[in-house]
């Protein structure tokens, strides 16, 4: 029986060979991996794609046997929308789930529990196929087990990746930091009952890790310790972050050798990325700004392939984004063509060709839209080729971009290449206005309402707490004080 595993930390993975009607996939995602946070060269002409103090051996595996993706994308600059994309095949902005906490589709009574997801679509395809996920959840409208899943560790967010009992505080043990190998440990069993009974699966491994706060293996953390003091690197967390890579690493080495000794490695598909970029603190390397902007930083994702059709040791350099997940499962599982509103398109083409292959979208740009109302300048991009046009939400300014040319998003030619700019602004309103996607007014303003009705409440209370009120008094400041700062940054 063919199998086909599809991880999601930071890349998509695969290698060589001729794939089933019956493949088994795995979706393994990364939580906050930067592009340069691997040992893997995202591109291999650029020495800043890859990290020189990181170690990923299973990574640099993967990306041997398989392919790189040099210019794919999270669905979002942030957790829950990114993986919102992922779950039903559209753009956050489709799906109006553009933030972390969308007060504004709460409000509107918007909560996706009538999109297909990723599992419903394949159970559709073949009704023997078993679902599960494990991690981090992140996405509270649906649960695991109403978006189709069979088996799963429920509705879970990142206070699962910090302790053993969240509402006691109780911490993970040492030897399970951010959950990693008792993650890995569940999907190992799972996969090991689906082969021996010989059903074929879906399986999402959704890590906490490389979230903060920073956790790792004493004996990991040591190791970077001292490859820190040997480079004379005195960055206080960098040993803590670093060792938490890796282990994250390790596990997914753990699952890779099993399902070699399960004897399934030659028919499984792996697909490797992760949720958005690295934290701004974290953030390094060439690309521009980190998680929650729109920048490269925030958006652009490792990703790698292993599998039967996949080219080994390749790298791609077509633009993909999370969103083309959902097309490429259908299409390996022969599902029929979907409707247009799902705006990715299938990599099996990429799979086979690398560079030669054909991505035929439904949306054939990749459209980003992120109206936060507060902290990061909150921002629209459109990329199309090599071109990317920014646009400031608060003031409509736009910014253009040559990828291929500035990958650090250093220089502007909006004034020097007006028609390409007026095209993809224009094509980034369309599509704005033809998903109704949420105008940034309306989220500021939800907002507002949602922090009045706090502190309403705890007034309301007949001992107010006054540590209560005045972080709500807090947020409502920041929140007026981001509806003011317009600037680019």
């Amino acid at each position: 029986m063919r199998r086909i595993i599809v991880f999601c930390l930071m890349g998509f993975l695969c290698s060589c060979g001729v794939a089933s009607s019956k493949p088994n996939i795995v979706l393994v995602f990364a939580d906050d991996l930067g592009w340069t946070d691997t040992s893997v060269p995202m591109m291999p002409d650029l020495a800043d794609s890859r990290s020189q103090f990181f170690q990923t051996p299973t990574l640099e595996r993967m990306a041997r046997k398989g392919m790189v993706f040099s210019n794919a994308y999270a669905c979002a600059p942030t957790c829950t929308p990114s993986r919102a994309g992922i779950q039903f095949g559209k753009t956050p902005c489709r799906l109006r789930q553009t933030v972390v906490h969308d007060v504004l589709a709460a409000e509107r009574g918007i909560d996706c529990k009538d999109e297909v997801s990723i599992a419903e679509r394949i159970k559709r395809i073949d009704s023997e196929y078993v679902t599960a996920h494990f991690g981090k959840w992140g996405f509270h409208p649906r649960s695991p087990e109403h978006a189709g899943y069979d088996v799963s560790d429920g509705n879970t967010n990142n206070g699962e990746g910090d302790y053993l009992d969240v509402q006691a505080r109780t911490p993970l043990p040492p030897e399970d930091p951010k959950r990693i190998f008792s993650v890995t440990r569940r999907a190992i069993d799972f996969l090991e009952e689906q082969a021996s009974a010989g059903r074929p699966f879906f399986m999402q491994v959704s890590h906490y890790a490389v979230h903060v706060g920073l956790a790792a293996r004493e004996k990991t953390i040591e190791k970077y310790r001292d490859l820190a003091r040997a480079k004379q690197i005195d960055k206080k967390n960098l040993p803590t972050y670093a060792a938490m890579i890796e282990d994250l690493d390790s596990s997914l080495g753990e699952l890779l050798d099993a399902l070699e000794r399960l004897g399934i490695d030659d028919d499984t598909y792996v697909i490797f990325t992760s949720d958005n970029g690295a934290e701004m603190f974290r953030a390094k390397g060439t690309l521009r700004g980190g998680k929650a902007q729109l920048w490269e930083g925030g958006i652009r994702v490792s990703t790698l392939v292993v599998g039967p059709r996949v080219m080994s040791g390749a790298t791609c350099d077509h633009p993909v984004a999370g969103w083309d997940l959902y097309p490429t499962i259908n299409d390996l599982l022969g599902g029929d063509a979907l409707p247009v509103e799902f705006d990715g398109g299938s990599l099996l083409d990429a799979f086979e060709k690398g560079n030669e292959g054909v991505i035929s979208r439904n949306t054939p740009e990749l459209i980003f839209h992120f109206p936060w109302y507060g902290g990061a300048l909150p921002m629209s991009a459109i990329r199309d080729g090599d071109l990317k046009l920014v646009m400031n939400l608060h003031t409509d300014e736009v910014r253009l971009y040559d990828l291929a040319q500035d990958l650090a998003e250093t220089t502007d030619l909006s004034e020097r290449l007006p028609e390409q700019t007026a095209r993809l602004r224009g094509r980034l309103l369309d599509y704005l206005d033809e998903v109704e996607a949420e105008d940034l007014d309306d989220m500021f303003d939800a907002r507002i309402r949602e922090l009045n009705r706090y502190v309403q409440r705890e007034r309301e209370r007949p001992e107010p707490d006054q540590a209560v009120l005045r972080r709500h008094a807090n947020a409502l400041e920041s929140t007026h004080r981001a509806r003011a700062e317009t600037e680019w940054r």
